[in-house]
Parts: structure tokens; C-alpha cells; sequence
């Protein structure tokens, strides 16, 4: 494919790019809002989500630093930051690009976003935790975008710290 072609935006129903750009929104303010509990909502029931590096991405890899592959797995995941997993207090403030659709494909919807997560410390202390892009594939369900496979794609292969909460 050659660069011209990559950035060829695909069009869409505006109902459907306002469906996903709520999608977007929502996800991003839920975990930076400290609302997890919502955070599995966004994808549907038969879905996927993983957190890849770059390097990892691009050899085809699948797993990487999280791998949850049902709605019941992200449920757990966020009972275990609730009361299993033990990490120093931080919040979030994610800032998105604007989503790129790639492609629409009997009814699945191809898409990517670039973001960047800042990570603020107990004590204030903040820094650019991640960046990178997400590369999605969402289906609108009922006038509702869901993430039918979410791969957060990081641009460093590095973290300081555990990755405990969804990116």
C-alpha cells in the first residue's frame, strides 16, 4: 500500500463517526475518571484487548503486556485493581488524535486513533506514562459504537511501572 493510499480516510454515516467519537470519548474519561466499572461497557461481549509495543506490533505478535480476549476477562481485570492489585495511587488524563477510519468491512468498522496518557503521581508529580496509537475494530450495535478488538500499539518498548491501569 502506498503512503497516499494509507491516508485515504474511508467514509461513513455521520451518525456512525458521531457513535464513534462518543466511543472514544467515553473510554478514555472512564478510566481517567477513576470510573473502571464502566471501562468494559465499551467493548462487546465477544471482543479483544491487548497492549502491544511498536516492535511487537508490527513481528505480528499477539501478546504482549496485557491480553484479555472476553468482556468477563476485562471485568476481572478490573476486580483485580480494586482489590487485589497493589500499585502507587495515579490517575490518567488521556489526549486522542482524531480516529481514522482505515476501513469498513462487512459491518466492522477499521480504525485507528493516536493518544497520549499523562500519568499523575500521588504527590503531582506528572509524566507522559504512554503514547502512541489504538488500533480498533468497532461494530455500532443498537446506535452504540463497541470495540470488537481494541490493540493499544505503545510507541516505547519501556514503562516505569507496572501498566495497572487500562491505557
Amino acid at each position: 500500500m502506498s503512503s497516499t493510499t494509507r491516508f485515504l480516510e474511508v467514509e461513513v454515516s455521520t451518525q456512525t463517526r458521531a457513535c464513534i467519537d462518543r466511543l472514544m470519548a467515553h473510554y478514555c474519561s472512564s478510566i481517567d475518571n477513576g470510573d473502571l466499572d464502566c471501562w468494559p461497557g465499551f467493548f462487546a461481549d465477544d471482543c479483544t484487548y491487548r497492549i502491544l509495543t511498536r516492535a511487537d506490533f508490527e513481528a505480528g505478535r499477539d501478546f504482549g503486556i496485557w491480553f484479555c480476549n472476553t468482556r468477563g476477562m476485562l471485568q476481572d481485570r478490573v476486580s483485580s485493581i480494586r482489590s487485589v492489585n497493589v500499585f502507587e495511587p495515579h490517575v490518567y488524563r488521556h489526549v486522542l488524535g482524531p480516529t481514522e477510519i482505515v476501513s469498513v468491512d462487512d459491518g466492522l468498522i477499521n480504525c485507528e486513533t493516536s493518544y497520549m496518557v499523562v500519568r499523575t503521581g500521588y504527590e503531582g508529580t506528572m509524566i507522559v506514562f504512554s503514547a502512541g496509537r489504538y488500533v480498533d475494530t468497532v461494530v455500532v450495535e443498537a446506535g452504540r459504537a463497541l470495540l470488537r478488538e481494541r490493540t493499544v500499539v505503545t510507541d516505547s518498548c519501556r514503562y516505569d511501572t507496572l501498566v495497572a491501569l487500562p491505557i
